[in-house]
């Protein structure tokens, strides 16, 4: 482990700062970097933890969306000082937040990276290695919002033997691509734009719809754990990503996943993902078994 190192960074120190409702956090924010084989270079993540949390913890593993980072999550979702607040008012136990930095890779192995290995082997090997965090299915979950959102839950379906509970903040689910969707120039630019190559150059939309959450689940094996699953989104999200999750979450239901779903106010925004953000804790900090 030579080549990680562990620091707590200039933002996280501001993010220990800040104040939710009036009240400072109280949480340890810690930045990390480490070695991983999956994406041939050092990747980055950062760790929210109640500073006086013992044991080991459970984990959510929070997804940003594209072109952004853990940086924004921390300053921009508030996530420390939601945390806190809801442990402090014991509506959820005292957890561990990790937000890896993973660009735009939409949380796929594809011919850009190896962004989903790098996330469930890597990443996790890393965490459970340095930190006080649970390693069993029970303790562990995954969100994020818009390209995190379609992430988080395509890799919970993709590995249910590792997570209990997933959840989807205006998730980017892009549920009017189909196998034989035809691509004209213009439409190409956009998505080339978009996925950044995750989905192949050109895009392959046949590449793209066997790796979206539907039919990830539609993969799933009779006797395999279902995560319970969590959508939210905004009523006036520009990109119509309501619309989506409902269709998405029809799909989801139909491969026979238990979704609990919510539409809110709000844009495409951190001021729209920071107010769900203690909706989504709530709701996976529920699916935890105590140890």
């Amino acid at each position: 482990m030579s080549a990680c190192r562990t620091t707590i960074s200039a933002l996280a120190v501001v993010a220990a700062v800040f104040a939710f409702a009036g009240v400072a956090t109280a949480s340890e924010v810690v930045d990390r970097h480490y070695a991983s084989a999956a994406l041939g270079r050092q990747a980055n993540y950062a760790t929210v933890r109640p500073e006086k949390a013992v044991g080991k913890l459970p984990v959510v593993y929070l997804l940003h969306g594209r072109d952004s980072s853990a940086a924004e999550w921390l300053r921009l979702g508030h996530v420390a000082e939601t945390l806190d607040r809801l442990v402090a008012a014991r509506r959820i136990p005292p957890l561990m937040v990790v937000l890896p930095d993973m660009g735009n890779g939409w949380y796929v192995d594809g011919p850009a990276m190896a962004a989903e290995t790098a996330i469930v082997r890597d990443l996790a090997v890393d965490v459970e290695r340095n930190f006080d965090a649970r390693r069993d299915r029970e303790g562990r979950a995954i969100a994020g919002n818009s390209m995190g959102g379609f992430g988080a839950v395509r890799i919970a379906l993709a590995h249910p033997e590792r997570y209990v509970a997933a959840a989807s903040m205006s998730g980017a689910f892009w549920t009017r691509i189909r196998p034989d969707t035809q691509i004209d120039e213009t439409m190409a630019a956009r998505l080339a734009r978009v996925f950044s190559g995750a989905f192949g150059e050109p895009f392959d939309p046949r590449f793209f719809v066997a790796r979206d959450p539907e039919q990830t689940a539609r993969r799933l094996a009779v006797d395999a754990p279902r995560p319970a699953l969590y959508l939210t989104a905004s009523r006036g999200d520009r990109f119509r990503l309501a619309e989506e999750q409902d269709v998405m979450e029809l799909r989801l239901k139909a491969a026979g996943l238990a979704v609990t779903s919510a539409v809110t106010e709000g844009d495409h925004d951190w001021g729209t993902w920071a107010a769900v953000f203690a909706d989504v804790l709530e709701f996976l900090a529920a699916k935890f078994t105590p140890q």
